[in-house]
């Protein structure tokens, strides 16, 4: 094999070693796992509705600490969304992205919700320049429309 073709080769896995030691695997996988816990206050039922522009999970009904799943494959391209509608007894219904890809992709390939009636939260795991806790409960506020 002629020199010039063994460096190139020699240039080609360096460069891959470099990358894939400053990429985070999560973000590179097509493939995301969705959970959605019912931890309302007061031990109450919580009506779910989640969809895509291309999947309707249709409506679910989560007794107190009852989980829903789901996992679906994100556009290469970004955008997938998956909102969702929530609703308890008494309670207007609400509205909050379970999955937006600019937000989550690789922060959570395997995103698990938990429901309060003051928003939803998750854990989420730190990037290692941050001081601190490696994962961090993160609480979002419910959409406003």
């Amino acid at each position: 094999m002629p020199l010039f073709v063994k460096s190139v080769l020699l240039l080609c896995m360096l460069t891959t070693l470099v990358w894939a030691n400053h990429v985070n695997v999560d973000s590179l996988a097509n493939h995301v796992d969705m959970s959605i816990t019912n931890n309302l206050e007061g031990n109450e039922d919580l009506t779910l509705h989640c969809k895509s522009s291309e999947n309707d999970l249709r409506e679910q009904l989560l007794h107190i600490n009852q989980t829903f799943k789901w996992g679906f494959g994100y556009n290469f391209f970004g955008g997938t969304k998956f909102i969702c509608s929530f609703q308890w007894k008494n309670s207007p219904l609400l509205h909050f992205y379970a999955y937006n890809q600019n937000r989550d992709q690789g922060v959570c390939a395997d995103c698990h919700w938990f429901i309060h009636k003051d928003g939803p939260c998750r854990y989420e795991k730190q990037p290692i320049e941050k001081p601190g806790p490696d994962v961090l409960r993160i609480c979002y506020n419910w959409i406003k429309e």
